[in-house]
């Protein structure tokens, strides 16, 4: 009887827990789907944004060359191609920031950095005293050489090939609503046996492609020596080549430093500049809300950190930006980075990126920069970015002694800037070569502005305008 009995119960008792499994079965799906649709959206949106500047940059390159081809003053040159090389410095950046990583553009960066070291090398003989203009035997002087004027005109000539490209490819993309996340997928299958074959019936791959096979067509530039080695060494990538198994060691060492605890496996190595190895983080347990995988990447020589990436959505925002700049500051010093000063902050979808620099006798050195993201949910790190700070960092470094007082340099400002704040900063010129400098935060009007004076010569070496973060507005 009574065994009837509990047979009659089971599945009265079963049904409901087998429905109340499938509901949060349902709810952990729904989140899931949730997370990965808001990621795929921030990632497509990331993208879609580097590839409109990148556009925008080369469109602006290319009407920056046809403006020097008929210049003939020095000033106006200086200026022009120091302009210049902003802009080709800002096109390798973007297209740095696309998922272009499975094919091979060759072509397009060496025209990049050919535009970039042309533009370096005549700014340099430019500013010699001793360059005097060139003698065409005629009554007019030129200041560019004619060689110099054809490489000019051949490279103006690829640019405006490469813009025509780029605007045609976004015009595509908007009509026939390509997503830039397969492409990102295809890069993350790079060494699959039929990728070649997807990349050419990926409509934005193979308009990239045809780019490339274009440039064969177009006469190449003279150039004069070897001018595309115009970066820095790096000075703080120090030490001896170190195993994959001793960065995987130095990278739980610094991600397990504090909670959450992640396990960390090897990936791959990346060669170029700086060589790097490459590390998978998946997160011990699933208790809380950190984020579950990430990756890291450290470099082979010395194993220095060059950056971290998590994702995971950030609902809400519960810390306010001057708690997010301490909580990236301690991050840092928790971690061998003491004495860090956050300089700006931007916020995006509840996630901010603190800018921090260090400091030698209460002097910013800009160029010694790591950006951090956290989140503002919780202030998890998100993101650590230092490959700035591993170029330039110099501990060896010894700061001269201004010539200009704060006095005199405020007598050289523009008079209506209501001056907020001034300090000593060490800054880069487009040379990269350090300069020191007075950094003048002020105002005019509703505008904030931050003003770089040479701390000898008094002279304006950089204007920004920023918002009441510090951000650079463009």
């Amino acid at each position: 009887m009574a065994e009837e009995r509990k047979e009659r119960l089971a599945p009265n008792i079963t049904i409901p827990l087998l429905a109340v499994a499938l509901v949060a079965a349902v709810i952990w799906g729904y989140t899931q789907f949730r997370a990965r649709r808001s990621w795929e959206i921030r990632a497509e949106n990331q993208y879609n944004r580097s590839f409109s500047e990148l556009s925008t940059h080369v469109g602006e390159l290319e009407t920056q060359l046809a403006t020097i081809l008929a210049s003939n003053s020095r000033a106006q040159l200086i200026k022009g191609f120091s302009d210049l090389w902003r802009q080709a410095y800002l096109s390798q950046e973007d297209l740095g920031q696309l998922p272009l990583t499975a094919m091979e553009l060759r072509r397009t960066k060496e025209f990049l950095a050919k535009v970039g070291a042309f533009a370096f090398n005549t700014v340099s003989k430019l500013n010699k005293e001793a360059t005097a203009p060139f003698s065409t035997g005629e009554v007019n002087l030129q200041y560019l050489s004619e060689q110099d004027w054809q490489t000019l005109n051949t490279l103006h000539r690829q640019a405006r090939y490469l813009a025509d490209q780029l605007v045609d490819l976004q015009e595509s993309m908007i009509e026939s609503g390509e997503k830039w996340l397969k492409v990102d997928r295809l890069s993350a299958s790079a060494f699959a046996a039929d990728v070649s074959d997807r990349l050419e019936t990926n409509k934005i791959t193979k308009s990239f492609m045809m780019m490339e096979d274009g440039f064969q067509r177009l006469p190449e530039p003279e150039m004069e020596g070897n001018l595309l080695n115009v970066r820095p060494s790096p000075k703080g990538i120090t030490g001896e080549e170190i195993s994959q198994e001793k960065g995987r060691e130095l990278a739980s060492n610094f991600i397990n430093k504090d909670g959450p605890e992640y396990e960390v496996t090897y990936e791959d190595k990346t060669n170029g500049d700086y060589p790097l190895y490459l590390y998978n983080l998946k997160k011990k347990g699933d208790d809380g809300r950190a984020a579950k995988s990430g990756r890291l990447a450290l470099t082979t020589k010395g194993g220095h950190l060059a950056w971290i990436l998590k994702e995971r959505p950030v609902p809400e925002q519960k810390l306010s930006l001057d708690a997010a700049k301490e909580t990236a500051r301690k991050y840092l010093e928790n971690r061998g980075y003491p004495g860090m000063l956050p300089v700006a902050v931007e916020e995006y979808r509840n996630v901010v990126v603190v800018s921090l620099c260090t400091q030698q006798q209460g002097t910013i050195i800009y160029p010694e920069m790591i950006k951090v993201q956290v989140a503002l949910d919780d202030g998890e790190i998100m993101g650590v970015e230092t490959m700035s700070y591993l170029t330039f960092h110099d501990p060896k470094r010894k700061l001269a002694t201004p010539t200009l007082t704060e006095r005199e340099i405020g007598q050289r400002l523009n008079k209506h800037l209501k001056v907020e704040a001034m300090n000593q900063a060490l800054i880069l010129n487009d040379q990269y070569e350090e300069v020191l400098a007075y950094e003048c935060v002020g105002r005019i009007g509703e505008n904030r502005y931050r003003v770089y004076l040479n701390a000898d010569t008094g002279e304006e070496e950089r204007i920004q305008r920023i918002d009441d973060q510090g951000l650079e507005i463009k």
